[in-house]
């Protein structure tokens, strides 16, 4: 049974769900959005960006870039409550894709790690508390007999040793190119718009003299032909 806002509302209150940070404006009519925050990861670069409030630090993803963000929510499931994860448009509007598992399964804590990939062909910059995604939670008829195990990085809002590993494998083998490929195509594109506005403007007078020389060609035989 999906929650709607007051649900969601009484079981942080009562303890029963944790959303650490829980601000009620962010409280939506049946899910919660979830913010950007703590530690992040870009796939060219092995140094983590730390996310803060009050920090000047941004977030940088070039074209074909790919990075492994965590929320800046901790989040703790009771064994009856399941979360669904709901991208938002404004990513999308972006070109940036979300990349994540689309359910939190019951007695899951920590901080939710997901991957963004800038799939445009322009720089996409991002700050602390940019809102990422919604999750939607539903209640269970009862509780789970086997609970998701913990994972301390996690808990602690730290990217896992495991995943720096996997995104430095993308790297090194198509992840830099297909950037590197979308910058020269959008490089090309922009010349070849270039030369063909500059090509329009030499043919089209061209092309009106020798249009101009037949009419009055063909004057000049009407003419004479009398």
């Amino acid at each position: 049974m999906l929650m709607r806002d007051t649900e969601i509302q009484q079981a942080v209150t009562g303890g029963k769900l944790c959303i650490t940070p829980f601000e009620p404006g962010k409280l939506q009519g049946a899910s919660y959005d979830l913010s950007l925050g703590g530690e992040a990861l870009v796939s060219h670069s092995d140094q983590k960006i730390l996310l803060e409030p009050n920090s000047s630090t941004l977030l940088h993803l070039e074209p074909g870039a790919f990075a492994l963000v965590l929320t800046k929510e901790l989040l703790k499931f009771p064994m009856d409550i399941v979360g669904v994860i709901g991208m938002r448009s404004a990513l999308a509007r972006k070109g940036l894709i979300l990349l994540a598992g689309m359910q939190i399964d019951p007695g899951f804590e920590g901080h939710l790690r997901f991957g963004l990939y800038n799939a445009s062909p322009r720089r996409i910059t991002l700050d602390y508390d940019y809102e990422l995604c919604m999750i939607e939670f539903h209640k269970l008829t009862g509780p789970v007999s086997k609970a998701i195990a913990p994972n301390p990085d996690l808990i602690r809002g730290r990217i896992p040793e495991s995943d720096r590993d996997f995104l430095n494998s993308l790297e090194t083998t198509s992840l830099s190119d297909l950037g590197k490929n979308m910058q020269s195509l959008t490089q090309n594109v922009a010349q070849l718009s270039s030369e063909v506005s500059a090509l329009y403007r030499f043919i089209v007078p061209i092309g009106l003299a020798i249009l101009i020389a037949v009419i009055l060609g063909a004057i000049k035989l009407l003419l004479f032909s009398k």
